[in-house]
């Protein structure tokens, strides 16, 4: 018998958008945009800006007071260009979200990006990956790990490449190592936006939690676009991404528990092809 929770929703108020001001970035500022449209939530952009060297003098930690406003007043001028650049993107008659920008001097843009997230209760953090290979830039990436380990909130990883769509078919990969009662939750309200097919899989031998889990969405959170698919213990990246492909996946999620190494996961026998194809944005719910 499973145990059936009534889960009220809490709408998603602020989304918080890491960019280094590169053209490269701009299409995690439009996903977060169009999303915000539809669940009339507000949009953060954040830049962390380093310290410079003293020129010529290479190991000169040297920081005036007026290189410092210098470089803040540059990121919020590109800052401010990214906001005018998505007012461009606004769909007439849609919310027209707040945007707020916010620029601040970083030497750790995980713990600065979790500060951010309890000070402003965000609900959602989007950034972009760059290359040609979206899951061995991520987890070989110094600063998306420090940010996935660090924050506490879901955080959505958008390609470089490709334009926004509208999460029609959802791939779900439940490890199923607990009940994730929240993550899921939070899955079912992103999928609610445009009546997303959320698709659970999940690889080896039946389990009752992969019903659990599939009831739970429908009856707990009250959403019956979903399904399972289930798949052999063999090749798991594999098919995990011919599949997704298959699917025609707009967005795979997946979830990262702290205590593992998630780079291990992704790079491991499990997981290592899963996402080569750079045009799926990835979303990593915290477990």
């Amino acid at each position: 018998m499973v145990s059936i929770v009534i889960v009220n929703f809490n709408q998603m108020k602020t989304i918080l958008v890491l960019t280094d001001l590169s053209k490269k970035a701009e299409n995690a500022a439009v996903y977060a945009l169009k999303i915000a449209e539809k669940t009339h939530a507000n949009i953060i952009l954040f830049h962390s800006f380093e310290k410079f060297q003293a020129a010529g003098i290479p190991e000169s930690d040297l920081w005036g007071y007026e290189d410092y406003e210098m470089i803040k007043n540059e990121s919020l001028k590109e800052l401010k260009k990214l906001e005018d650049y998505l007012v461009t993107r606004h769909e007439p008659g849609a919310f027209e979200p707040e945007i707020s920008l916010l620029n601040e001097l970083g030497f750790d843009l995980g713990i600065g990006v979790s500060q951010i997230v309890k000070n402003k209760n965000i609900d959602l953090v989007i950034m972009g990956t760059k290359g040609d290979d979206t899951v061995s830039h991520l987890f070989s990436g110094s600063e998306a790990n420090g940010v996935l380990e660090q924050v506490a909130c879901p955080v959505l990883f958008i390609p470089e490449t490709g334009s926004f769509d509208p999460f029609k078919n959802i791939v779900f990969a439940n490890d199923l190592k607990k009940d994730y009662n929240e993550a899921i939750s939070f899955l079912v309200d992103l999928a609610r936006i445009d009546d997303s097919h959320i698709i659970i899989t999940h690889f080896g031998k039946i389990e009752n939690n992969t019903f659990d889990c599939l009831n739970f969405i429908k009856y707990a959170v009250k959403y019956t676009n979903v399904t399972c698919n289930l798949f052999p213990l063999k090749n798991v990246g594999g098919q995990l991404r011919e599949f997704s492909v298959s699917a025609q996946a707009d967005l795979v999620a997946m979830i990262h528990h702290k205590e593992d190494r998630l780079e291990n996961f992704i790079s491991g026998s499990k997981c290592k092809n899963m996402l080569n194809d750079n045009h799926i944005p990835l979303l990593i719910l915290q477990g």
